[in-house]
């Protein structure tokens, strides 16, 4: 099946699917620790991503998803994001 539909960038469609769970359970799993959106959240979480063991391709794909967590929070802190349930014009839905 990867061989039919390819790489994304230089992951398998494999390693693109564990990048994607580690991301959201991360952050669903952290946000309660170190908060979220916050640049002490996304240093925190860049932090953990850089020292984690990387053996295998799985384990690179955990810390990939923890670490664009972390950088997604930074991000979001510093431009500033929609809050669930409001639209962009800041509106409530």
């Amino acid at each position: 099946m990867a061989k039919i539909l390819g790489k994304v960038g230089e992951l398998g469609l494999d390693e693109l699917f564990v990048t994607g769970i580690s991301k959201q359970l991360g952050e669903r799993l952290l946000s309660g620790f170190i908060g979220n959106s916050t640049l002490m959240s996304g240093a925190v979480k860049i932090a953990i991503a850089s020292f984690m063991p990387k053996g295998n391709k799985y384990m690179k794909s955990v810390a990939m998803g923890i670490g664009v967590d972390g950088i997604e929070d930074i991000i979001v802190n510093l431009i500033g994001g929609v809050s669930v349930g409001a639209s962009a014009t800041g509106g409530e839905i």
